[in-house]
Protein backbone atom coordinates (compact mmCIF):
# COMPACT_ATOMS: atom_id res chain seq x y z
CA UNK A 1 0.00 0.00 0.00
CA UNK A 2 1.12 3.37 -1.16
CA UNK A 3 1.17 6.18 1.40
CA UNK A 4 2.07 10.03 1.11
CA UNK A 5 2.57 12.25 4.23
CA UNK A 6 2.14 15.54 4.30
CA UNK A 7 4.09 17.10 7.18
CA UNK A 8 3.03 21.17 6.85
CA UNK A 9 4.99 22.41 10.31
CA UNK A 10 6.94 25.55 9.46
CA UNK A 11 9.32 27.41 11.85
CA UNK A 12 12.45 26.20 10.70
CA UNK A 13 12.62 23.46 13.38
CA UNK A 14 11.90 19.94 14.10
CA UNK A 15 9.12 19.57 16.36
CA UNK A 16 7.15 16.49 17.67
CA UNK A 17 4.83 16.33 14.46
CA UNK A 18 7.23 15.36 12.15
CA UNK A 19 9.69 13.38 15.26
CA UNK A 20 6.39 11.37 15.10
CA UNK A 21 6.23 11.11 11.31
CA UNK A 22 9.98 10.16 11.14
CA UNK A 23 9.52 7.17 13.84
CA UNK A 24 6.81 5.95 11.95
CA UNK A 25 8.12 5.50 8.78
CA UNK A 26 11.26 4.06 10.16
CA UNK A 27 9.19 1.39 11.94
CA UNK A 28 7.20 1.02 8.51
CA UNK A 29 11.25 -0.60 7.25
CA UNK A 30 10.47 -3.91 5.80
CA UNK A 31 6.97 -4.06 5.87
CA UNK A 32 4.51 -3.74 2.56
CA UNK A 33 3.68 0.28 2.90
CA UNK A 34 5.72 2.44 0.84
CA UNK A 35 5.88 5.93 2.62
CA UNK A 36 6.85 9.03 0.65
CA UNK A 37 6.28 12.85 2.13
CA UNK A 38 5.47 16.13 1.05
CA UNK A 39 7.31 18.60 3.40
CA UNK A 40 5.97 22.56 3.49
CA UNK A 41 9.31 23.81 3.50
CA UNK A 42 13.04 22.41 3.35
CA UNK A 43 14.24 20.91 6.77
CA UNK A 44 17.24 18.75 7.27
CA UNK A 45 14.80 15.31 8.06
CA UNK A 46 14.05 15.35 4.39
CA UNK A 47 17.99 14.33 3.55
CA UNK A 48 17.40 11.68 6.59
CA UNK A 49 14.37 10.81 4.78
CA UNK A 50 16.12 10.57 1.43
CA UNK A 51 18.89 8.88 2.38
CA UNK A 52 16.62 6.00 3.72
CA UNK A 53 15.33 5.91 -0.04
CA UNK A 54 12.30 7.93 1.08
CA UNK A 55 10.68 9.92 -2.07
CA UNK A 56 10.18 13.62 -0.54
CA UNK A 57 8.60 16.57 -2.33
CA UNK A 58 8.71 20.29 -0.82
CA UNK A 59 5.57 22.55 -1.66
CA UNK A 60 5.64 25.76 -0.80
CA UNK A 61 2.48 26.80 0.28
CA UNK A 62 1.04 30.61 -0.52
CA UNK A 63 -0.24 31.83 2.85
CA UNK A 64 -2.11 34.70 3.62
CA UNK A 65 -1.10 37.45 5.76
CA UNK A 66 -2.36 36.93 9.38
CA UNK A 67 -1.96 40.55 10.65
CA UNK A 68 -4.68 42.96 8.94
CA UNK A 69 -4.91 46.82 9.08
CA UNK A 70 -7.88 46.63 11.06
CA UNK A 71 -6.97 44.78 14.20
CA UNK A 72 -5.49 48.01 16.03
CA UNK A 73 -8.82 50.22 14.65
CA UNK A 74 -10.47 50.99 18.35
CA UNK A 75 -14.05 50.69 16.66
CA UNK A 76 -13.22 47.19 15.42
CA UNK A 77 -11.67 45.93 18.81
CA UNK A 78 -15.19 47.21 20.50
CA UNK A 79 -17.11 45.43 17.64
CA UNK A 80 -15.58 41.97 18.03
CA UNK A 81 -16.89 42.18 21.71
CA UNK A 82 -19.93 41.48 20.60
CA UNK A 83 -20.56 37.68 20.18
CA UNK A 84 -22.84 37.73 16.61
CA UNK A 85 -20.33 40.33 15.36
CA UNK A 86 -17.27 38.30 16.43
CA UNK A 87 -18.85 35.28 14.97
CA UNK A 88 -19.26 37.16 11.61
CA UNK A 89 -16.09 38.14 11.45
CA UNK A 90 -14.17 34.76 12.32
CA UNK A 91 -16.69 33.00 9.93
CA UNK A 92 -16.14 35.44 6.92
CA UNK A 93 -12.12 35.61 7.57
CA UNK A 94 -11.86 31.27 7.62
CA UNK A 95 -14.34 31.53 4.36
CA UNK A 96 -11.79 33.90 2.59
CA UNK A 97 -8.07 31.75 3.89
CA UNK A 98 -10.13 28.66 2.24
CA UNK A 99 -10.85 30.92 -0.87
CA UNK A 100 -7.57 32.36 -1.29
CA UNK A 101 -5.34 30.44 0.04
CA UNK A 102 -6.47 26.68 0.98
CA UNK A 103 -8.43 26.27 -2.10
CA UNK A 104 -5.39 27.44 -4.61
CA UNK A 105 -2.92 25.45 -2.30
CA UNK A 106 -5.76 22.22 -2.70
CA UNK A 107 -5.32 22.26 -6.71
CA UNK A 108 -1.71 22.35 -7.05
CA UNK A 109 -1.59 19.43 -4.08
CA UNK A 110 -3.96 17.70 -6.34
CA UNK A 111 -1.64 17.93 -9.19
CA UNK A 112 0.98 16.42 -6.80
CA UNK A 113 -0.87 13.62 -5.48
CA UNK A 114 -1.94 12.75 -9.38
CA UNK A 115 1.50 12.55 -9.70
CA UNK A 116 2.26 10.20 -6.72
CA UNK A 117 -0.65 8.19 -6.88
CA UNK A 118 -0.94 7.21 -3.53
CA UNK A 119 -3.54 4.46 -2.38
CA UNK A 120 -3.70 6.97 0.98
CA UNK A 121 -3.01 10.19 2.00
CA UNK A 122 -1.93 10.83 5.76
CA UNK A 123 -1.71 14.51 7.03
CA UNK A 124 0.47 15.08 10.18
CA UNK A 125 -1.07 18.06 11.41
CA UNK A 126 -4.95 18.24 11.79
CA UNK A 127 -8.00 19.30 9.97
CA UNK A 128 -7.16 22.80 10.08
CA UNK A 129 -3.60 22.42 9.72
CA UNK A 130 -4.34 20.02 6.86
CA UNK A 131 -6.81 21.53 5.09
CA UNK A 132 -5.25 22.19 1.64
CA UNK A 133 -4.27 18.19 1.42
CA UNK A 134 -7.90 16.84 2.90
CA UNK A 135 -9.16 19.08 0.01
CA UNK A 136 -6.75 17.94 -2.65
CA UNK A 137 -7.69 14.39 -1.46
CA UNK A 138 -11.55 14.65 -1.85
CA UNK A 139 -10.51 15.99 -5.68
CA UNK A 140 -8.30 13.20 -6.49
CA UNK A 141 -10.81 10.58 -4.64
CA UNK A 142 -8.26 9.09 -2.26
CA UNK A 143 -9.05 8.40 1.25
CA UNK A 144 -7.13 10.78 3.70
CA UNK A 145 -6.41 9.81 7.37
CA UNK A 146 -6.02 13.14 9.45
CA UNK A 147 -3.61 12.93 12.37
CA UNK A 148 -4.83 15.31 14.60
CA UNK A 149 -1.79 16.16 17.06
CA UNK A 150 -3.14 19.63 18.76
CA UNK A 151 -5.83 21.45 20.39
CA UNK A 152 -6.71 23.11 17.22
CA UNK A 153 -9.75 25.97 17.05
CA UNK A 154 -11.72 24.30 14.51
CA UNK A 155 -14.91 25.83 13.00
CA UNK A 156 -17.88 25.27 9.80
CA UNK A 157 -15.27 24.62 6.72
CA UNK A 158 -13.35 21.59 8.88
CA UNK A 159 -16.83 20.27 10.78
CA UNK A 160 -18.06 20.68 6.67
CA UNK A 161 -15.07 18.24 5.80
CA UNK A 162 -15.03 15.96 8.57
CA UNK A 163 -17.44 13.39 7.73
CA UNK A 164 -15.54 12.81 4.55
CA UNK A 165 -12.42 12.11 4.82
CA UNK A 166 -11.33 8.12 5.88
CA UNK A 167 -10.67 8.62 9.44
CA UNK A 168 -9.60 10.71 12.32
CA UNK A 169 -6.44 9.39 14.72
CA UNK A 170 -5.90 11.01 17.84
CA UNK A 171 -2.68 11.46 19.60
CA UNK A 172 -4.78 11.66 22.49
CA UNK A 173 -8.08 10.52 24.25
CA UNK A 174 -7.35 14.85 25.49
CA UNK A 175 -7.29 15.77 21.15
CA UNK A 176 -9.80 13.64 20.51
CA UNK A 177 -12.41 14.73 23.46
CA UNK A 178 -11.47 18.65 22.08
CA UNK A 179 -12.17 17.77 18.40
CA UNK A 180 -15.35 16.03 19.27
CA UNK A 181 -16.44 19.18 21.15
CA UNK A 182 -15.97 21.33 18.55
CA UNK A 183 -18.48 19.63 16.66
CA UNK A 184 -15.90 17.46 14.38
CA UNK A 185 -17.42 14.10 13.01
CA UNK A 186 -15.23 11.66 10.78
CA UNK A 187 -16.02 8.22 9.86
CA UNK A 188 -13.89 6.84 13.08
CA UNK A 189 -11.81 8.18 15.70
CA UNK A 190 -8.76 6.37 16.81
CA UNK A 191 -6.48 7.00 19.80
CA UNK A 192 -2.58 6.19 19.08
CA UNK A 193 -0.01 7.59 21.26
CA UNK A 194 3.05 7.92 19.17
CA UNK A 195 5.81 5.35 19.56
CA UNK A 196 9.88 5.36 20.10
CA UNK A 197 12.63 3.14 18.82
CA UNK A 198 13.13 1.84 22.86
CA UNK A 199 16.24 -0.06 21.12
CA UNK A 200 17.85 2.74 19.28
CA UNK A 201 17.07 5.74 22.12
CA UNK A 202 19.82 5.07 24.17
CA UNK A 203 22.54 7.46 25.52
CA UNK A 204 25.67 6.92 23.95
CA UNK A 205 27.83 8.92 26.52
CA UNK A 206 28.16 8.48 30.26
CA UNK A 207 26.29 11.07 32.28
CA UNK A 208 29.83 12.93 33.38
CA UNK A 209 31.34 13.10 29.71
CA UNK A 210 27.87 14.98 28.87
CA UNK A 211 28.77 17.25 31.62
CA UNK A 212 32.19 17.72 30.58
CA UNK A 213 31.53 19.02 27.61
CA UNK A 214 28.50 21.10 28.88
CA UNK A 215 31.11 22.65 31.71
CA UNK A 216 28.70 21.48 34.30
CA UNK A 217 30.73 19.63 38.00
CA UNK A 218 29.71 15.98 38.11
CA UNK A 219 28.21 16.78 41.58
CA UNK A 220 25.57 19.59 40.36
CA UNK A 221 21.98 18.85 40.96
CA UNK A 222 20.72 19.71 36.63
CA UNK A 223 17.39 20.16 36.20
CA UNK A 224 16.25 20.20 32.08
CA UNK A 225 13.81 20.89 29.64
CA UNK A 226 14.01 19.51 25.74
CA UNK A 227 11.66 21.21 23.26
CA UNK A 228 11.69 24.41 20.57
CA UNK A 229 11.96 27.60 22.53
CA UNK A 230 8.28 29.17 22.31
CA UNK A 231 6.39 31.09 25.03
CA UNK A 232 3.70 28.41 25.12
CA UNK A 233 6.75 25.12 26.02
CA UNK A 234 7.20 27.49 29.27
CA UNK A 235 10.76 27.67 29.37
CA UNK A 236 11.41 31.07 31.28
CA UNK A 237 9.04 28.88 34.15
CA UNK A 238 12.14 26.77 34.67
CA UNK A 239 14.58 29.45 35.07
CA UNK A 240 11.95 31.61 37.28
CA UNK A 241 11.74 28.41 39.63
CA UNK A 242 15.58 28.04 39.13
CA UNK A 243 15.79 31.26 40.64
CA UNK A 244 13.82 30.51 43.47
CA UNK A 245 15.62 27.23 44.05
CA UNK A 246 19.25 28.50 44.25
CA UNK A 247 18.36 29.37 47.86
CA UNK A 248 18.12 26.34 49.23
CA UNK A 249 20.38 24.58 46.15
CA UNK A 250 23.08 26.97 45.00
CA UNK A 251 24.79 24.65 42.93
CA UNK A 252 21.25 24.38 41.27
CA UNK A 253 21.87 24.40 37.19
CA UNK A 254 19.09 24.39 34.06
CA UNK A 255 20.34 22.85 30.89
CA UNK A 256 17.83 24.04 28.33
CA UNK A 257 18.08 22.06 25.55
CA UNK A 258 15.84 23.78 22.08
CA UNK A 259 16.46 25.74 18.85
CA UNK A 260 14.52 28.69 18.73
CA UNK A 261 11.34 28.87 16.75
CA UNK A 262 10.25 31.06 14.64
CA UNK A 263 7.62 32.43 16.74
CA UNK A 264 9.90 32.43 20.44
CA UNK A 265 12.50 34.92 18.62
CA UNK A 266 11.29 37.32 21.52
CA UNK A 267 10.68 34.96 23.98
CA UNK A 268 14.33 33.35 23.91
CA UNK A 269 15.22 36.99 24.89
CA UNK A 270 12.82 37.63 27.66
CA UNK A 271 14.89 34.23 28.94
CA UNK A 272 18.47 35.49 27.91
CA UNK A 273 16.93 38.51 29.83
CA UNK A 274 16.25 37.36 32.71
CA UNK A 275 19.42 35.10 33.19
CA UNK A 276 21.28 38.03 33.02
CA UNK A 277 19.22 40.22 35.44
CA UNK A 278 19.01 37.22 38.24
CA UNK A 279 22.99 36.68 37.64
CA UNK A 280 22.49 33.28 36.51
CA UNK A 281 24.85 33.12 33.64
CA UNK A 282 26.86 30.84 35.58
CA UNK A 283 24.25 27.90 35.83
CA UNK A 284 22.31 28.26 32.98
CA UNK A 285 23.50 26.34 29.78
CA UNK A 286 21.21 26.87 26.69
CA UNK A 287 22.65 24.07 23.73
CA UNK A 288 20.42 25.45 20.57
CA UNK A 289 19.19 22.61 18.30
CA UNK A 290 20.88 19.38 18.90
CA UNK A 291 20.52 15.60 18.00
CA UNK A 292 21.73 13.99 20.93
CA UNK A 293 19.34 14.43 23.15
CA UNK A 294 19.44 11.09 24.58
CA UNK A 295 22.46 11.82 25.62
CA UNK A 296 22.06 15.59 26.76
CA UNK A 297 19.18 13.91 28.85
CA UNK A 298 21.30 11.27 30.55
CA UNK A 299 23.42 14.47 32.07
CA UNK A 300 20.34 15.84 33.99
CA UNK A 301 19.22 14.90 37.76
CA UNK A 302 15.61 15.52 36.71
CA UNK A 303 13.70 16.06 32.73
CA UNK A 304 11.08 18.87 32.99
CA UNK A 305 8.35 19.38 31.33
CA UNK A 306 7.15 23.18 31.62
CA UNK A 307 4.43 23.95 29.10
CA UNK A 308 2.02 26.34 29.95
CA UNK A 309 -1.05 25.25 28.15
CA UNK A 310 -2.05 21.75 28.05
CA UNK A 311 0.16 19.58 25.71
CA UNK A 312 -1.16 17.49 23.06
CA UNK A 313 1.15 15.06 24.15
CA UNK A 314 4.70 15.72 25.37
CA UNK A 315 7.16 13.47 23.35
CA UNK A 316 9.80 14.85 25.56
CA UNK A 317 8.38 12.77 28.71
CA UNK A 318 8.60 9.57 26.88
CA UNK A 319 12.29 10.56 25.99
CA UNK A 320 13.11 11.09 29.65
CA UNK A 321 11.57 7.71 30.20
CA UNK A 322 13.22 5.96 28.09
CA UNK A 323 16.57 7.70 29.56
CA UNK A 324 15.37 6.00 33.12
CA UNK A 325 14.92 9.64 34.34
CA UNK A 326 12.39 11.06 36.71
CA UNK A 327 10.28 13.64 34.97
CA UNK A 328 8.14 16.43 36.45
CA UNK A 329 5.63 17.22 34.18
CA UNK A 330 2.55 19.72 33.89
CA UNK A 331 -1.03 18.13 34.51
CA UNK A 332 -3.03 19.29 31.95
CA UNK A 333 -3.91 18.41 28.32
CA UNK A 334 -2.68 14.81 27.50
CA UNK A 335 0.06 14.52 29.84
CA UNK A 336 -1.90 12.85 32.81
CA UNK A 337 -2.95 10.06 30.55
CA UNK A 338 0.66 8.25 30.89
CA UNK A 339 2.26 10.28 33.32
CA UNK A 340 0.90 8.99 37.26
CA UNK A 341 1.86 11.57 39.56
CA UNK A 342 3.98 9.69 42.32
CA UNK A 343 4.44 6.60 40.13
CA UNK A 344 6.51 7.27 37.20
CA UNK A 345 6.86 10.78 37.88
CA UNK A 346 5.35 13.80 39.57
CA UNK A 347 2.60 16.03 38.54
CA UNK A 348 2.65 20.21 38.87
CA UNK A 349 0.23 22.77 37.58
CA UNK A 350 1.30 24.63 34.38
CA UNK A 351 2.89 27.88 35.17
CA UNK A 352 2.88 27.14 38.93
CA UNK A 353 6.71 28.53 39.72
CA UNK A 354 6.31 27.94 43.22
CA UNK A 355 5.09 24.05 42.91
CA UNK A 356 7.64 23.44 40.98
CA UNK A 357 10.01 24.75 43.11
CA UNK A 358 8.89 22.77 46.18
CA UNK A 359 8.96 19.79 44.25
CA UNK A 360 12.28 19.92 42.79
CA UNK A 361 13.77 20.66 46.31
CA UNK A 362 11.67 17.56 47.34
CA UNK A 363 13.44 15.90 44.37
CA UNK A 364 16.79 17.29 45.40
CA UNK A 365 16.96 16.31 48.91
CA UNK A 366 15.43 12.91 48.04
CA UNK A 367 17.41 10.43 45.76
CA UNK A 368 15.67 7.28 46.47
CA UNK A 369 12.25 8.73 45.34
CA UNK A 370 14.23 10.26 42.13
CA UNK A 371 15.12 6.38 41.92
CA UNK A 372 11.66 5.05 42.13
CA UNK A 373 10.16 7.98 40.12
CA UNK A 374 12.90 6.30 37.28
CA UNK A 375 12.27 2.52 37.65
CA UNK A 376 8.63 3.44 37.39
CA UNK A 377 9.56 5.48 34.30
CA UNK A 378 11.34 2.45 32.56
CA UNK A 379 8.29 0.08 33.11
CA UNK A 380 5.81 2.61 31.79
CA UNK A 381 8.09 3.72 28.45
CA UNK A 382 7.74 0.29 27.25
CA UNK A 383 3.77 0.88 26.44
CA UNK A 384 5.43 3.53 23.70
CA UNK A 385 7.60 1.52 21.64
CA UNK A 386 7.27 2.29 18.13
CA UNK A 387 6.52 -1.95 17.12
CA UNK A 388 3.68 -0.94 18.77
CA UNK A 389 2.46 2.38 17.47
CA UNK A 390 3.19 0.90 13.67
CA UNK A 391 0.49 -2.33 14.51
CA UNK A 392 -1.93 0.32 15.46
CA UNK A 393 -1.38 2.50 12.64
CA UNK A 394 -1.24 -0.45 10.42
CA UNK A 395 -4.77 -1.12 11.63
CA UNK A 396 -6.07 1.75 10.61
CA UNK A 397 -4.91 2.19 6.75
CA UNK A 398 -5.82 -1.62 6.42
CA UNK A 399 -9.92 -0.61 7.90
CA UNK A 400 -9.53 2.40 5.68
CA UNK A 401 -8.58 0.73 2.50
CA UNK A 402 -11.15 -2.06 2.94
CA UNK A 403 -13.66 0.27 3.07
CA UNK A 404 -12.68 2.56 -0.08
CA UNK A 405 -12.00 -0.83 -2.19
CA UNK A 406 -8.65 -0.99 -1.98
CA UNK A 407 -8.00 -4.25 -3.94
CA UNK A 408 -4.50 -6.02 -2.17
CA UNK A 409 -4.44 -3.30 0.38
CA UNK A 410 -0.94 -4.48 2.20
CA UNK A 411 0.57 -5.70 -0.42
CA UNK A 412 3.43 -4.39 -2.58
CA UNK A 413 2.30 -1.86 -5.22
CA UNK A 414 2.77 -4.55 -8.00
CA UNK A 415 0.27 -6.67 -6.65
CA UNK A 416 -2.56 -3.36 -5.73
CA UNK A 417 -5.37 -2.79 -7.72
CA UNK A 418 -8.34 -0.49 -6.85
CA UNK A 419 -11.89 -1.90 -7.00
CA UNK A 420 -14.18 -0.69 -9.68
Amino acid sequence: MKILYLEASSGQVVGGSLTGLLHLIKGLRGTSFEPSVILYEEKAAAKQLLAQGIPVRIFSKRRLPKEHGLQNDPRYLRAKKFGVVSSLLRNTRALGTFLFETLPAALRLSRLFREERPDVVHVCNGFRGNMDAIVAARICGIPCIVHSKGFDKHGFIERWFAPGVGASVCMTKAIEEHCRDQGIRPPEYNVVYDGLDLDEFRPTRERNDVREELGIDADTFVVGVVGNIQEWKGQLVLLEALASLRTSVPEATALIVGGVHRSGMGYADRMRRFVEEQELSDHVVMTGARDDVGDLMNGMDVVVHTSVRGEPFGRVIIEAMAVGKPVVATRAGGVPEFVVDGENGLLVEPGDVHQLVEVLGRLHSNPDLRKRLAEGASRSVQNFSIRHHVQEMTKVYERVARRYGIVGAGYPASQRTHAG
